[in-house]
């Protein structure tokens, strides 16, 4: 009875340590407010896409703590203060003492392009190794050619800029990453080129601050 009662023990004391080291972690983490705005024309189910992607992606990859889309929009009715175009020094402070937050991050998308482009050099190049063939099988072929020129790239850029607590602006820079694989003309979606764009602006934060 008495090395049950001791095991019991025990395993209360590895919890509540556990639960103290846990909760000594939390609140050593930074608590990072993301807003991710559109500035060009998204689709509304694409942008959300993005928005949590990045979110993730913050969390991950700063280690901190990233506030959630509910608590972004709460916050700002509370603040009476919202993210657009301009965003003054006192409405930053008033957001991130809502939050909590130590920063507050704005990735604002100006490019969202999904176009078709011709490439004549790789047309030429399936029409040049196909010269061998007889002028019927040339003339099937040639179609197949020019369709073969064509090339679909998503482009998207961002502008992304850091505050702290004080609404200081720590930090700022632009990033464009472009989506465009093997079969392009049917795969190339700019929410993945969205996704480089925020890895890329998210590692720069995080070295950079």
């Amino acid at each position: 009875m008495l090395d049950r009662t001791r095991a019991i023990a025990g395993c209360v004391a590895v919890v509540l340590l556990a639960v103290v080291l846990g909760a000594v972690a939390t609140q050593g983490r930074e608590r990072v407010a993301l807003f991710v705005q559109a500035a060009a024309a998204v689709p509304t189910a694409d942008l959300e896409l993005v928005r949590n992607y990045a979110a993730q992606q913050c969390s991950i990859i700063s280690g901190g703590d990233t506030c959630s889309e509910g608590d972004l929009m709460l916050a700002q009715r509370a603040a009476n203060a919202y993210i657009g175009n301009s965003l003054t020094v006192d409405a930053v402070q008033r957001l991130a003492s809502v939050l909590g937050a130590d920063h507050i991050v704005i990735l604002r998308i100006v490019t969202w392009d999904n176009e078709i482009a011709y490439r004549p050099e790789r047309s030429l190049l399936l029409l040049g190794a196909t010269s061998f063939l007889n002028t019927s099988l040339q003339l099937l072929i040639t179609p197949l050619g020019l369709l073969f020129g064509l090339e679909r790239k998503a482009t998207v850029s961002l502008f992304a800029t850091v505050f702290d607590s004080r609404g200081n602006v720590n930090f700022t820079t632009s990033v464009s990453a472009d989506d465009s694989p093997l079969l392009s003309l049917l795969t190339a979606d700019p929410v993945e080129a969205a996704k480089k764009a925020v890895d890329a602006a998210l590692y720069q934060i995080v070295v950079t601050l």
